[in-house]
């Protein structure tokens, strides 16, 4: 009896240690949810103008940019970016690629200087405005559980079928879709776990192509693929590169 007791104490008690080990996997969770709640917002404005559908050029004008902590990433920076370009931001780590490229999109604002979307200073103008010009590619590989095509329908809802099979076949992704059980209609595991790192980046890839915007900044796109595949993507960017500025991230 006293052993019965003593078995069913310990079960409890490793049940009690079980749920409060999951209790602080989900509180870690919790707190990252909190801490993006806790972040000012980007408001929309009234008295900000909107932007006219990029035609000439980006402009970066004498532009210095320095974090919170004091570091300096970005020191009088001239820049001018236009459509139909193919342009690569190369560097090593902490170089101030990524703050530089962040500036185009609004991510960052410069602490003295200016961008300009053809002689619009940005600052002025109302920050959905900037990023329906802008489509920016994360380093990050962020995709749903769901399928290819919910993916990318995502990003851009009136997304037609044709449209799709070009922005994967620009990826280089349509080699494997293609191979996959249902195409695109093939539901992805928990962030597209049943897909390789170079398999998820040039899905990646299609999602900001798809959205056809007048810019289109990648970084690090090639940075787990194998020279062949990362050879056919930067031709294929380079044919996109003529109807849009297309601006790429490396370290070489």
């Amino acid at each position: 009896m006293l052993f019965a007791q003593a078995v069913s104490l310990t079960w409890i008690a490793m049940e009690v240690g079980r749920m409060w080990i999951n209790l602080q996997t989900s509180a870690a969770a919790l707190r990252r949810v909190l801490f993006f709640l806790d972040m000012p917002t980007e408001e929309r404005n009234e008295t900000l103008v909107t932007l006219s559908p990029l035609e000439r050029l980006i402009e970066i004008q004498d532009v210095s940019f320095s974090y919170p902590d004091g570091r300096q990433a970005l020191r009088h920076i001239e820049l001018s970016l236009k459509p139909g370009e193919l342009v690569a931001i190369v560097g090593p780590t902490g170089a101030g690629k990524t703050s530089l490229a962040y500036l185009i999109p609004g991510f960052i604002r410069p602490a003295s200087g200016r961008v300009l979307f053809d002689g619009v200073d940005i600052a002025d103008v109302e920050t959905g405005s900037i990023r329906d010009q802008v489509t920016y590619v994360f380093q990050e590989h962020l995709l749903l559980s769901e399928s290819i095509r919910e993916n990318l329908t995502l990003v851009s809802p009136e997304a037609t079928e044709p449209d799709m099979i070009e922005a994967l076949e620009t990826a280089g992704a349509m080699e494997f879709v293609r191979d996959l059980p249902d195409g695109i209609d093939t539901v992805l595991g928990r962030s597209g776990d049943t897909l390789s790192v170079g398999q998820k980046q040039r899905l990646c890839i299609a999602r900001g192509l798809i959205r056809k915007t007048r810019a289109l900044i990648l970084d690090e796109p090639t940075a787990a693929l194998d020279p062949q595949t990362e050879n056919a993507l930067v031709r294929a960017l380079r044919r996109a590169a003529k109807r849009r500025l297309v601006i790429v991230i490396a370290h070489r």
